[in-house]
């Protein structure tokens, strides 16, 4: 049975990465996330298929051996997916955290009790190159606020104190290793003891640059499979993620690893448990339309509003294997199973959460309008990784939009809708490329994308809202002020 993680007017399950919520004063026990995978090894392409129940492309380093090292292979960007017709975007991020039941940080509660805490830290993600946009780190501005007032803004620094705080950019784990998916980590540390307030606010102002994605189908599905390890990048896509393998007990709270049989058992009947009987390219077509006109019926709403709809409250995912079993699903939860079912055929593959700059876009003959509630959506990448050439590229494939495509089974071998070249990928701003941040921190009610860490002890109830909306860059200074109307500039 799934956990019931239900948000409702500022009482909120505690999600947790590192320890269990007792009380305000409580302080956790740490526990442990589950362990990254291995780094992902293929076998080399003349060697047999595996076994059904095996994932064909994870084969594991010699953990043994505490010398073991993996030599990545040096890539650059590849010539498989051109980016067109770029457009400047400022993407604006508001995270808004009250200790009672408003959200709006300029009317705190009066009937809430405060936050009080030493130290507190808080999490957000910071998109890198992806297949339609390349970001802005050094510009990204951000201002931490408590109770309207401003406690650290700025750029990233290059480190932060108690004395001077900045915030900082993460772009490695403490291992050294690229975090899951590739994604770095913003994050705000605030220290000082005994400090009160009922309102905090994060804003984050992030520019980038998103392009119209032309894929050159012919030549990239020509590419086979490597016979020596992944590139970095795309083995980072085979680490644990949040509602693709792992996902919240509902009892103890903490992260667990899923069964993912039903998964195997999926690709073990599609491919005849012979993936690499097709290139990449091809395979991930042919799992793209068996997951999306096959196997998941959207219907389920998977995303937690509030008023107005503009407010993201968070996201409400079965799981990859349960969202399969159940097939009625969101069109996240079918995000999250395509990424599961590529994953285990050995495609390096994650899932993007973007949020789409206009209320409509240009689709060849047609225009798509965008309802409020859809501009915050998802689409998947592939890594495809040309061991000859040492490149690779990461290959837009717009599942939701491909949904409205022929339901039978396309060409292998000619371009297809959606995959590699999209039209409007322009308009599409990268926001995220996990539920929650993979890392220690701790969450409430459903996934937001942020995660904090609280000293001493966490705070048992917290509403939470983001509010996420963009503007062309240069009609929005990087230092634009709080949009105190929650609604999308474009609105």
């Amino acid at each position: 049975m799934r956990p019931k993680m239900a948000l409702r007017s500022g009482v909120a399950g505690l999600i947790l990465l590192s320890g269990v919520a007792r009380g305000q004063h409580s302080n956790p026990p740490p526990m442990n996330p589950p362990s990254p995978s291995p780094p992902a090894q293929p076998a080399p392409a003349q060697q047999p298929a595996a076994q059904t129940g095996q994932t064909p492309a994870m084969q594991p380093a010699p953990a043994q051996d505490p010398n073991f090292k993996v030599e990545w292979p040096k890539v650059t960007e590849g010539p498989y997916v051109e980016k067109t017709q770029p457009k400047e975007w400022s993407l604006q991020v508001i995270l808004d955290l009250a200790s009672g039941g408003t959200i709006d940080p300029a009317v705190p509660s009066q009937n809430s009790l405060p936050f009080i805490f030493d130290s507190v830290t808080i999490v957000w993600p910071i998109v890198g190159l992806t297949g339609n946009s390349i970001p802005e780190t050094n510009s990204t501005m951000s201002w931490l606020r408590f109770e309207g007032h401003d406690m650290i803004s700025g750029p990233f620094a290059k480190e932060t104190t108690p004395d001077d705080p900045h915030p900082v950019l993460i772009r490695r784990m403490a291992t050294g290793e690229l975090y899951p998916s590739d994604v770095m980590l913003g994050k705000w540390t605030y220290e000082k003891p005994g400090t009160r307030t009922r309102a905090i606010q994060l804003q984050v102002n992030i520019r980038s640059t998103s392009y119209r994605t032309v894929f050159d189908d012919a030549n990239a599905s020509k590419v086979g499979w490597p016979s020596g390890p992944w590139p970095e990048e795309a083995a980072a896509c085979f680490q644990p993620q949040m509602f693709i393998d792992c996902g919240i007990d509902p009892v103890t709270f903490e992260m667990k690893m899923y069964d993912m049989r039903p998964i195997r058992q999926a690709v073990a009947a599609w491919t005849r448990s012979n993936p690499r009987a097709l290139t990449p390219v091809k395979l991930a077509k042919y799992l793209m339309f068996k997951v999306v006109h096959e196997a998941l019926i959207p219907g389920k709403a998977d995303t937690s509003w509030g008023t107005p709809r503009a407010a993201f409250l968070g996201l409400n995912l079965l799981g990859a294997p349960l969202a399969l079993q159940t097939r009625q699903v969101g069109v996240t939860d079918m995000g999250t199973v395509l990424v599961a079912v590529m994953r285990e055929a050995g495609l390096p593959a994650r899932l993007v959460w973007g949020y789409q700059g206009y209320n409509a876009s240009e689709d060849g003959n047609r225009v798509i309008d965008w309802m409020p509630y859809q501009r915050l959506r998802c689409w998947v990448e592939l890594c495809l990784y040309d061991e000859g050439k040492k490149t690779f590229n990461w290959v837009p494939m717009d599942y939701d939009r491909f949904r409205y495509t022929a339901t039978a089974m396309m060409d292998l071998n000619m371009p297809w809708p959606y995959f590699g070249s999209i039209s409007y990928a322009h308009d599409m701003i990268p926001v995220a490329l996990q539920a929650f941040p993979p890392t220690t921190v701790m969450g409430y009610g459903y996934p937001a994308f942020w995660g904090w860490v609280m000293q001493p002890g966490v705070p048992t109830n917290l509403s939470q809202a983001v509010t996420i909306s963009a503007s062309r860059a240069q009609t929005s200074p990087a230092t634009t002020k709080p949009n105190d109307s929650k609604l999308p500039p474009n609105k």
